[in-house]
C-alpha cells in the first residue's frame, strides 16, 4: 500500500513537471510574438499528447488481453474548446470518454483514474464517460453537450468508433431536427448573455460569454455547422453564409479576443476571463499605446476592445437571423401577414421589406434609407435583417450637406416614440447614423474610464433613448413631463447629443453645445429649436447637479435656475433628459431617492416659470372647482329666499355657463371662495362699469388690487393699470390676469406701498382705484401721472443683488395656443409697465400673465396672441418682437441707472 501511495504521489508530481513545462513554453511562444491563435494551437497539441500519455500510462496497468479490448473498442475525444484547439493556458480541458457497452465495466475505471490524475495535477477537466448511444441520446438532451460535440476531434482510440459518432450525430441530432439544434443553441446562449452581460460595451466585460465575446464566434460555428455543414470562418465564406468582409472582421476579431484572454491567464495564473479595469490599465501599458488628445492610452484600448465585440455581435446576430428561416417561409409570412406601404414597403408582425423590384431604388440614397427606417419606425417594426445588411455593405459616408428631404426623415424619425431606441440601434449598426451625425464616429466605442459609468459612450447615449420612451406609460411626473413635449424630436436629438463632446480635452458640455449648433444647422432647424438643443446639451448636467448637490428650497438656486431654463417646455425636456441621463449610466443608478429630489427641483422650477405647479388631474379638478363655485353662488342667490324648484334649476345652470366662461388657469389658481365672489361681481356690474377693489394682506403687509370690466372699455387695461400703480410709487410683486371666453377681465396686482407702513388706509386705496378708472376710461394717461411723480423714484431693492443679464425668451412650443414670452430682468420701478407697453406698442394681446419678482429679480410670463387672438407662427415677427423687446428693456434699465447715478 505504501509503495503504491508513493508511486502516485511520484507520478503526479512528474505530471505537474510535465504541466508546468506546457505553460511555461506557451508563454515564451506568447511573449515572443507568436499570434494569438498560434499560441492556443500550440497549448492544444501540447496538452493533448499529454492527455494522451496520462492514458496510455494507466493503460499499461491492465492485463494484455483487456488493453487489446479496451484499444479497441473505445476511444478518447477532445471536445468543446479542446476541440477547437482554442486552449488558453488554464483553460478546461474538455473530453469526451467513448466505448462500445461491452468493455464500460473495465473502461470506466480508467478513465477514473485518468480524471484524478489530471484534476491532482492541476488542470481542470470537464469529461464524461458515454457509450455511442447514451452520446447521441444525451446530446438531443443537452443542448451544451450537443454544441460541445460539433468540434469532437480524435485523439486516441478507435477511430471507427469515432467515425460512427460523427456520423450519427450529423444525421440524428442535427440534420434530423436542425432548426431545433439551431434554436437550442440560441435559446443557451441567449441565456449566458444575459447572465454576464447582455451589451458589447460592458466595461468590465467577460471575454468568453459577454455579448460580442467569444462565445458568439462558437455559436456562429454551431449554426453554420447545422446549417451548412462546415463550422469554420473560411468555410462558411466558401459556402456564402457569410460575406469576405464579414469573415476578415471575425478572424480579427478571433484573434484579438483569444490574445487578450491568453494574456489573463497567464498574469493571473489561473483562469480568468473578466477584463477587470485593472487589467485594462496593464495591458495598456504593455501594448505602449499612447494618449491621444483627450484619450487615455487605456481608453484607446478599449475602444479597440468594443469595436471588436460589436463586430462579433452584429454578425452573430445577423448570422442567426439568417439562418433560423428559410427563404420559402419569409415569402409565405409576408405573403399572408404583411400588408404594403406607399406601394414598395411590406410591414409584418415583425419587419418592414422592401419588394425586390423596388430594392436596389430604394436603398440608393440617404434618403431612401432614412424613409425606410422612419417607416420601421412608424409601424413598431423592425428593418428586415437582409436589408440591414444591404445597407452596412454600402459603408455610408456623411454626406457635406444633408437634403432637405433627409433631414425631414430624421427628424419625423425622431418624432416617434415606441421603437425608436431599436430603429436607431439600426441606424447606428448601419452606419445610417453617423452619415446623418458625423459627431458619432468619434463616440463608437468610446469608453469612459471611471467608477460611475458602466457603459460607452455611444451605448450609454442609446439607452438614453429608449430609457426616455420607457417614460411615456408612466403615471407619475416624468411620464406626463414626457407626453407633454410637443417636439418630441428635439428632446431626442438633444439624447443623441448630449455626451457628443466626450472624449476630447475640452469639457465635453463646452463643446457639445456648438456640436448641437452644428448639427442644428445640419438639420436645418429654426433659430428658435436650435437654440433649444444647444441649451439643452450645454446644461444637460444642471438639473441633475443642483438636484443631487444643492438645496433645492434655496430660492436664490431656483431663481438662478429658472432663469437659466427659460421657458416650461424647456424645463420639461431638461426634467426627462435629465432623468434618462440617469438612468442610463448603469444598473439602479435611478432609484427613488433620485427621482424624488429631481422631481421636486421640477416642480418647483415649473411653479416660478408658469405660475403653477404640474398638475396631474386637471380635468377632474376643473369639474370639481366649478361645482363649489356654482354652489357657492347659489348659496347666496338662495338666501334671499327659496326658489321654486324650476327656478333654482334655472339659476344653477346660469352660473354654470358663468363659471364655464373662465379659463383653466383662473379657475384652477383662484380660491373658489374668490371665484364666486368675481362671479357675483361680473353679474351685478352695469355695462359700462370698472370694478376696483382692494385688499390688504396683514401676514405680507401688501395690497391686492383686484380690477374686473370689459375688454371692449379697457383696452390696453393691463398695461395701463402696472403703470398707474407704478406711477403712485407702488412695488408690483406678482400680477396674474385673466381674460373670460366672453372678453371680460379679472386682473390681480399684488403691490407694496412703500408710502405706508401697516394696514393702507382707506384713503389710500380710493385714490388709487379712482386713478385706475381715470386711465382705463382714457380721462387721463400714464404718461401724465408718472410725471406728476416726478420720474420713478429709486426705491431701495431687498436682498442679494445678482449680476444676471437681461433675457427675453420667446417660447413658441409650450403652448398650442399661444406665443410665451419670458422676461427676466433687474427689478426696476415701472419695469413691468415698460414690458406690458411694449407689447401693447406690438399690437399683442396678452391672454394670461404670470409675473413674480424675486429678491432683485423679476421672471414675468406672458401668453400672448396677436391682435386676432391667434399665435404668432411667423419666425420673422417672433424675432423683432424679442428684439423689440431687448432694445425697449435695456434702454429702460440704462435711464433707471442713469438717474440711480444723478
Amino acid at each position: 500500500m505504501a509503495e503504491t501511495l508513493v508511486a502516485t504521489v511520484d507520478r503526479i508530481s512528474r505530471y505537474k513537471v510535465v504541466l508546468d513545462d506546457i505553460r511555461r513554453r506557451v508563454r515564451e511562444r506568447f511573449e515572443n510574438g507568436a499570434s494569438a491563435v498560434q499560441t492556443a494551437a500550440l497549448q492544444s497539441e501540447l496538452f493533448d499528447r499529454f492527455v494522451v500519455q496520462v492514458l496510455t500510462e494507466h493503460l499499461q496497468d491492465l492485463d494484455p488481453i483487456s488493453r487489446l479490448s479496451v484499444e479497441s473498442q473505445s476511444a478518447l475525444l477532445a471536445v468543446g474548446g479542446s476541440g477547437r484547439a482554442e486552449m488558453c493556458p488554464y483553460s478546461d480541458v474538455d473530453l469526451l470518454f467513448l466505448s462500445a457497452p461491452s468493455i464500460s465495466t473495465r473502461y470506466e475505471p480508467l478513465t477514473s483514474q485518468v480524471q484524478r490524475d489530471l484534476w491532482d495535477c492541476g488542470l481542470k477537466v470537464g469529461a464524461s464517460v458515454r457509450t455511442l448511444a447514451d452520446s447521441i441520446q444525451w446530446a438531443r438532451q443537452e443542448p451544451q453537450f450537443a454544441t460541445s460535440l460539433v468540434d469532437a476531434r480524435h485523439l486516441w482510440g478507435s477511430t471507427s468508433l469515432v467515425d460512427q459518432l460523427q456520423s450519427r450525430f450529423r444525421r440524428s441530432v442535427v440534420r434530423a431536427r436542425h432548426q431545433q439544434f439551431i434554436s437550442d443553441a440560441v435559446a443557451a446562449r441567449d441565456k449566458e448573455r444575459t447572465d454576464y452581460g447582455a451589451t458589447t460595451q460592458q466595461l468590465e466585460p467577460d471575454l468568453k460569454r459577454s455579448l460580442g465575446g467569444l462565445r458568439d464566434l462558437h455559436l456562429i460555428r454551431w449554426i453554420g455547422f447545422a446549417r451548412y455543414g462546415v463550422a469554420d470562418i473560411d468555410s462558411l465564406r466558401l459556402h456564402s453564409a457569410i460575406t469576405m468582409e464579414e469573415a476578415r472582421r471575425l478572424v480579427h476579431a478571433h484573434e484579438f479576443l483569444t490574445g487578450l484572454r491568453i494574456d489573463l491567464h497567464l498574469a493571473a495564473g489561473k483562469e480568468q476571463d473578466v477584463l477587470t479595469r485593472e487589467d485594462q490599465l496593464r495591458i495598456a501599458k504593455k501594448r505602449n499605446i499612447q494618449a491621444v488628445g483627450a484619450q487615455s492610452p487605456v481608453e484607446r484600448f478599449m475602444q479597440q476592445y468594443f469595436q471588436h465585440s460589436t463586430t462579433v455581435a452584429e454578425i452573430a446576430r445577423r448570422f442567426v437571423t439568417r439562418s433560423r428561416r428559410s427563404p420559402w417561409v419569409e415569402r409565405f409570412i409576408r405573403f399572408v401577414m404583411s400588408y404594403r406601404v406607399d406601394e414598395i414597403y411590406y410591414v409584418g408582425p415583425e419587419f418592414v421589406d422592401i419588394g425586390h423590384r423596388h430594392r436596389s431604388a430604394a436603398l440608393s440614397s440617404l434618403e431612401g434609407i432614412l424613409r425606410l427606417f422612419m417607416t420601421a419606425a412608424r409601424y413598431n417594426v423592425c428593418v428586415a435583417p437582409h436589408l440591414l445588411e444591404l445597407i452596412k455593405s454600402q459603408s455610408l459616408k456623411p454626406p457635406a450637406q444633408l437634403s432637405t428631404e433627409a433631414s425631414q426623415a430624421f427628424l419625423a424619425l425622431l418624432k416617434t416614440s415606441g421603437k425608436l431606441g431599436v430603429t436607431l440601434r439600426g441606424l447606428y449598426e448601419t452606419g445610417v447614423l453617423e452619415a446623418v451625425l458625423p459627431c458619432w464616429q468619434h463616440i463608437r466605442c468610446l469608453l469612459q474610464f471611471n467608477q460611475y459609468h458602466h457603459f460607452t459612450v455611444d451605448e450609454h447615449t442609446l439607452r438614453t433613448i429608449e430609457a426616455a420612451e420607457g417614460f411615456l406609460k408612466s403615471g407619475g411626473p416624468l411620464g406626463q413631463a414626457y407626453r407633454e413635449i410637443h417636439h418630441k424630436e428635439l428632446l431626442h436629438l438633444t439624447l443623441l447629443l448630449h455626451d457628443a463632446g466626450k472624449g476630447f480635452e475640452e469639457d465635453h458640455s463646452e463643446l457639445g453645445r456648438r456640436l448641437a449648433e452644428e448639427t442644428s444647422n445640419r438639420l436645418g432647424l429654426p433659430d428658435h429649436q436650435r437654440d433649444l438643443v444647444m441649451f439643452l446639451v450645454h446644461r444637460h448636467l444642471k438639473m441633475a447637479d443642483l438636484a443631487l448637490r444643492r438645496d433645492i428650497g434655496d430660492r436664490a438656486l431656483l431663481l438662478k435656475f429658472s432663469h437659466e431654463v427659460g421657458s416650461p417646455d424647456a424645463l420639461r425636456m431638461l426634467y426627462v433628459l435629465t432623468a434618462a441621463d440617469i438612468s442610463a449610466v448603469g444598473p439602479n443608478t435611478w432609484n427613488e431617492w433620485k427621482a424624488e429630489l429631481l422631481t421636486t427641483l421640477y416642480e418647483r422650477t415649473m411653479l416660478w416659470l408658469s405660475g403653477k405647479s404640474h398638475l396631474f388631474d386637471e380635468s377632474t379638478r376643473l369639474r370639481q372647482i366649478q361645482q363649489q363655485v356654482v354652489q357657492l353662488c347659489r348659496g347666496t342667490t338662495e338666501s334671499t329666499g327659496e326658489l321654486p324648484d324650476g327656478q333654482a334649476a334655472i339659476e344653477t345652470e346660469a352660473w354654470q355657463k358663468r363659471v364655464e366662461q373662465c379659463p383653466a388657469h383662473y379657475l384652477l389658481e383662484t380660491t373658489p371662495s374668490r371665484i364666486a365672489a368675481d362671479m357675483r361681481v361680473i353679474r351685478a356690474r352695469q355695462p359700462d362699469e370698472i370694478h376696483v377693489e382692494a385688499q390688504y394682506d396683514a401676514e405680507t403687509g401688501t395690497v391686492e388690487y383686484r380690477v374686473i370690466t370689459d375688454e371692449t372699455i379697457a383696452a390696453g387695461c393691463f398695461h395701463k393699470l402696472a403703470g398707474v400703480l407704478s406711477a403712485k410709487r407702488m412695488e408690483i410683486l406678482n400680477a396674474t390676469i385673466c381674460t373670460t371666453q366672453d372678453r371680460l377681465i379679472i386682473d390681480a396686482l399684488r403691490v407694496r406701498d412703500a408710502d405706508h407702513a401697516g394696514e393702507i388706509p382707506e384713503f389710500r386705496t380710493e385714490e388709487v382705484a379712482s386713478a385706475i378708472r381715470k386711465v382705463l376710461r382714457d380721462e387721463t394717461d400714464v404718461a401724465t401721472l408718472l410725471k406728476s411723480r416726478g420720474r420713478f423714484a429709486v426705491q431701495a431693492i431687498q436682498g442679494p443683488v445678482s449680476d444676471l443679464p437681461l433675457r427675453v425668451v420667446v417660447d413658441n412650443e409650450t403652448s398650442d395656443r399661444y406665443t410665451v414670452i419670458d422676461v427676466f430682468a433687474h427689478d426696476r420701478p415701472g419695469l413691468l409697465y415698460e414690458i406690458t407697453r411694449a407689447l401693447y406698442v406690438l399690437q399683442l394681446s396678452v391672454v394670461l400673465a404670470k409675473i413674480a419678482t424675486h429678491f432683485d429679480q423679476v421672471l414675468d410670463v406672458f401668453f400672448v396672441t396677436d391682435a386676432a387672438g391667434n399665435k404668432i407662427h411667423d419666425g420673422e415677427r417672433l424675432k423683432s418682437i424679442r428684439q423689440h423687446l431687448m432694445t425697449e428693456l435695456t434702454a429702460f434699465e440704462k435711464s433707471v441707472t442713469d438717474d440711480q447715478t444723478v
